[in-house]
């Protein structure tokens, strides 16, 4: 996170009035909320840019300089790759393991299956693109393999379905540096008064196991108006940070199917610059999940948009 040039002035030790404030329990709420505004401010120019109405899209694969309006409807999860089954159309692992490929893993991506796994995937009708293990990769390619045993150690399950594992054989570790934003975010965003983290969320939230991508954002909307997050959903089986939320309200407002305050929600995501913008939003009963494609190191791609 940026961090504030000290000005040079005389330091003033605080009067005792001011001690005994910060010390009582409205003074611990004043500084959560001052550390998280001053943590998303941070974060805030990164997501939005210069003009947080200037209506980019979230559409990562758009020229940029080209705009869109927000979409008329609830955007749905994207189309799963051409030749593979809809979750559980045919109930084999495989085609589940190949519709989770279409949906959350980058258009960039190779998949090596042992030699044993290959051939259900290519039933399953996986495209010779996909699992072609003499493809050329190139350095932004991510290569994840698929595997019937034990994920290698120093790897990371990216999902499991049924006997297969798809795995990051080399997911990208973050810097101390990293983590410890990592967690001061995730400690400002539980300390605001306006956060309501429901359940399992909260330990997740106070682990900081969470996509550095959707924390950044998460502290924006934090600071701007407040949450209420319902739960971080996983695949099965998934190893390292989590990449979805489940929004149940912005500030005071529920959002979800037929709530008012659902399309300004939106609108608003439309508006988010890459790596902060996410791959999926989609409106149900239950609330907004936001959903971002698998990064093998979310930390570095923040880190790289960050002074």
């Amino acid at each position: 996170m940026p961090t504030r040039r000290a000005r040079h002035r005389p330091r003033h030790r605080p009067g005792p009035r001011l001690v005994a404030f910060l010390r009582s329990a409205p003074g611990q709420v004043a500084l959560a909320s001052a550390l998280v505004v001053l943590l998303a401010a941070a974060v805030l120019a990164l997501v939005l840019g210069d003009d947080p109405t200037d209506g980019v899209t979230a559409d990562r694969d758009r020229p940029a300089g080209l705009t869109t309006p927000p979409p008329a409807g609830p955007t749905t999860p994207a189309a799963s790759t051409p030749g593979t089954s809809a979750p559980g159309s045919s109930g084999t692992p495989a085609a589940a393991l190949l519709d989770f490929a279409g949906q959350e893993l980058p258009d960039r991506t190779r998949l090596r299956p042992e030699d044993a796994v290959r051939d259900d995937l290519v039933a399953a009708g996986a495209p010779d693109e996909l699992v072609g293990t003499d493809a050329p990769t190139g350095p932004g390619d991510l290569v994840l393999t698929v595997t019937e045993g034990p994920a290698a150690p120093g790897s990371r399950v990216v999902a499991r379905f049924g006997d297969l594992a798809l795995v990051d054989p080399s997911p990208g570790t973050p810097t101390p540096e990293q983590l410890a934003s990592r967690q001061a975010l995730a400690e400002a965003v539980l300390a605001n008064p306006t956060t309501r983290v429901a359940g399992d969320a909260a330990g997740v939230l106070r682990s900081a196991d969470v996509d550095m991508r959707l924390l950044s954002l998460l502290a924006v909307l934090t600071a701007r108006e407040g949450l209420a997050v319902a739960a971080f959903p996983r695949a099965e089986g998934a190893e390292g940070p989590a990449r979805d939320v489940l929004l149940t309200a912005v500030g005071s407002a529920p959002v979800g199917s037929d709530r008012p305050a659902t399309e300004p929600l939106r609108t608003w995501l439309e508006a988010q610059l890459p790596p902060f913008a996410p791959d999926r939003v989609e409106v149900t009963g239950d609330g907004v999940l936001l959903s971002y494609d698998y990064a093998s190191a979310p930390d570095a791609l923040v880190a790289e948009v960050s002074p």
